[in-house]
């Protein structure tokens, strides 16, 4: 019989429970991304590192932790608003300052009432909190979650299990739904003697608590256990204050309280679309306090649509979310709003046989009077975010300035590669080429150097936050153009491409020439192949991109080369955008960017075509890591050809050539993965195929010369280490985050990597 009575009680529970769920409907789906963005998203996952490991810690983690907890506040107290009992009496002139209680005033608090009666009185109390919580706890595990992948070992990551912790939050929570089971609880805490006092005292505690282990940071990865303590005791004071409000709150008028929530939320809506008209605003901004804005915001303006909705009798919210679906999937095919800006040209592009026996003969002589091997570099960078950009730029940087711009001049032959990477060989090879056209020598590493924590200015581009104002875009006035196609301005690509051109024209152009966005194959104009020199013959650049409607690779390319067998199958994109607009190229900068598209985070690219049949529609180019995150593929075709223009037409140079592939990689070796369960052994063949195709393009380029980048260990403070011991100076090891924002540990970490493979770069431009 009790057996029978728990199973009816259960059932009417879970109905109770999915009927406040539903009344909660926008916190549940706040939540939820927030749950997705940071457990499952890797760029996001990685700003978790950056928010411990920022210049600003002590200004960042608060922010951070502020927005956080205002719009835990938001979920606990809006759903009252949206009670019949509430509602109905809301007007524009008590809308602030109106108290949301009246849905608890008729109820009857007899104790003779049904089993569900009370559930339904104590859920609406209970569930907004429970949800509340959930927002703090996902981020606090979440923290714990990214040590686990980061594989940071130490006793949090021993003793908890992130998703099964979260599960058990859950569950406990769950429990705090049940009114029985609550009032047992409240009765057993009851028991504390001096509860009020105690429950103040432990709030201040732990406040004080979470600001001493700022002042304990220290920017290592195994600072990110006190981010996780810290951010564990910020649940805890929300729990704290949630479950006794009637302690907390007693002194403080309800009007100004429920007023102060409101205000805030608008505040926060007002500052989020004030960000909208200028997005560059919010590189000042850490990427991860953008993203709680952002939800928040977005948030409060679902709340006003449901309330509205709810004032004039239609289910406002939900015919709003339909038509934006109905509408994105309309404008989708006539919008313009992230087409590719397409610039003319005159550049005519020559062969790839032909390019290639104009750079061999215009060193020729050179080849012959060098007393061993001539090498030839062929450059293949990983793609990786920010982290792998600078990396490959840093290795350019230092290979340039040890040669004294020889590097560049001479021995380098082809750069590719993908994503981060390929950015990172573009700037370099942009300012290199400026140089060589001006019959200057680049200079790439800063001059003050007493003066900075970096020593290359390639650092300096990438200390720049290339993150939050893509993330406000596609949360704010991206997702607007998605819904209404109405107005014109730049989507987050092209704000991207801003970003960077400012960047490199800051440390590297003192006309701020925007060189960045010079057409693409301008930099290859007015060649000479009459004359012997080497200044107008520069390296080949090939950035890579993946066509999205096909998933075929695509090369941005200076020659032409589908004719030839060993690039068979690679389309030329090129070609494709001359073959309906005649002429025309894009912007070395637009190139970047489409080779290293993020998912989502960057939009794809899109390019007006015809059809046979005379249809208009849009190719759509994505990053080019999707294919082959290290642009091996070309490099290896690239080899064979340049072999083949050698043996043809220089074969007597063929024994004083020695031809080298420099991979410039990251470290990253993936432990086997245990057997998996015919459920998830597709997704999991699906996830690894990318690492396992960049693993085999590196085996077929040979091992020789790969310059890989692992977290290196530096000072904490910039000391010097010849002029204290070791023993002095406190050593730190960065974990180097993925996404577009490195931190300054994570770049002096990189810089200090450049270091230790000093030597065998030296070797790259050395034959044996």
């Amino acid at each position: 019989m009790k057996l029978l009575l728990f199973f009816q009680q259960f059932s009417i529970w879970s109905k109770v429970l999915l009927r406040e769920l539903y009344n909660n409907l926008i916190s549940f789906f706040f939540i939820l991304s927030v749950y997705f963005a940071l457990w499952h998203f890797p760029q996001t996952i990685d700003l978790l590192l950056i928010l411990n490991q920022a210049d600003a810690f002590m200004f960042e983690v608060p922010l951070y932790f502020f927005l956080l907890l205002a719009s835990a506040f938001l979920i606990w107290n809006i759903p009252k608003y949206f009670y019949y009992y509430n509602y109905k009496d809301i007007s524009l002139s008590n809308f602030i300052g109106f108290v949301p209680n009246q849905h608890y005033r008729f109820q009857t608090k007899g104790t003779s009432v049904n089993y569900q009666y009370r559930l339904r009185i104590h859920m609406r109390k209970v569930v907004p909190r429970i949800l509340a919580l959930m927002l703090l706890i996902i981020s606090a595990l979440s923290i714990l979650n990214a040590m686990q992948l980061f594989e940071l070992d130490n006793i949090y990551t021993s003793i908890l299990n992130p998703f099964s912790t979260l599960i058990f939050c859950i569950i406990l929570l769950l429990v705090l739904s049940e009114p029985n089971a609550y009032k047992k609880i409240q009765y057993l805490f009851a028991k504390v003697p001096r509860t009020k006092s105690l429950l103040v005292i432990m709030v201040l505690i732990l406040i004080l608590f979470i600001i001493s282990l700022g002042t304990l940071n220290t920017q290592t990865e195994k600072d990110l256990g006190n981010l996780f303590l810290a951010n564990t005791a910020l649940v805890l004071v929300f729990f704290i204050l949630v479950f006794n409000s009637y302690i907390f709150l007693r002194k403080i008028s309800k009007r100004f309280f429920y007023g102060v929530i409101l205000i805030s939320g608008f505040l926060g809506v007002l500052f989020f679309l004030g960000l909208n008209f200028n997005p560059n605003w919010a590189s000042n901004i850490n990427p991860l306090s953008i993203m709680i804005l952002s939800f928040s915001s977005l948030f409060m303006i679902s709340f006003i649509l449901i309330l509205i909705g709810k004032k004039i009798k239609l289910p406002l919210f939900s015919i709003v979310v339909i038509l934006f679906f109905l509408l994105s999937k309309l404008f989708f095919q006539n919008s313009e709003h992230y087409q590719l800006s397409l610039q003319p040209t005159k550049v005519a592009r020559p062969t790839l046989e032909d390019y290639m026996y104009q750079w061999i003969k215009a060193r020729k002589n050179k080849i012959i009077k060098a007393k061993d091997d001539f090498p030839v570099v062929l450059i293949s960078s990983e793609g990786g975010g920010s982290r792998a950009g600078l990396w490959a730029f840093l290795v350019h940087s230092y290979l340039y300035e040890s040669s004294g711009g020889e590097y560049f001049e001479n021995n380098l032959l082809s750069i590719t590669g993908a994503s981060g990477g390929s950015v990172g060989n573009a700037m370099f090879f942009a300012e290199a080429r400026k140089a060589q056209l001006q019959n200057n020598k680049g200079i790439f590493k800063i001059k003050d150097q007493d003066n900075s924590s970096i020593v290359y200015k390639a650092s300096a581009i990438y200390k720049e936050n290339y993150l939050s104002t893509s993330l406000l875009s596609l949360l704010g006035r991206d997702l607007f153009k998605e819904a209404t196609n109405l107005f014109v301005f730049e989507n987050r690509g092209q704000l991207l491409e801003k970003q960077w051109s400012a960047a490199f024209d800051k440390y590297f152009s003192v006309k701020k020439d925007r060189i960045l966005q010079n057409e693409f194959l301008s930099f290859y104009k007015d060649l000479d192949f009459s004359s012997t020199t080497t200044k107008h013959t520069p390296p080949l650049l090939f950035i890579n991109t993946t066509h999205t409607q096909t998933g075929n690779y695509n090369i941005i390319s200076p020659v032409l080369y589908t004719h030839l067998k060993p690039l068979a199958g690679m389309n030329d994109f090129i070609s494709n955008i001359q073959s309906s607009t005649p002429d025309f190229s894009i912007a070395l900068s637009t190139a970047m960017r489409v080779n290293a598209s993020f998912p989502y985070v960057t939009p794809v690219g899109e390019v007006k075509r015809k059809s046979k049949l005379d249809r208009v529609y849009s190719d759509q180019y994505a990053d080019a890591g999707y294919y082959d995150n290290i642009g091996g593929r070309v490099s290896k075709g690239i080899e064979e050809v340049f072999n083949k223009v050698v043996l043809d037409s220089f074969p007597d140079l063929k024994n004083k050539i020695k031809i080298k592939h420099v991979i410039i990689t990251n470290d990253e070796e993936r432990k086997i993965i245990k057997t998996q369960a015919q459920f998830s052994a597709p997704l999991t063949t699906l996830q690894n195929v990318r690492y396992g195709h960049t693993k085999e393009i590196i085996n077929r380029l040979g091992s020789n010369n790969i310059i890989r980048l692992k977290p290196t260990a530096i000072p904490l403070y910039k000391a010097r280490l010849d002029l204290q011991s070791k023993e002095d100076v406190l050593m730190i090891k960065p974990v180097l985050p993925l996404g577009r924002y490195l931190s300054t540990v994570a770049i002096r970490s990189i810089e200090a990597r450049l270091d230790e493979v000093k030597p065998q770069l030296d070797s790259v431009l050395i034959t044996n």
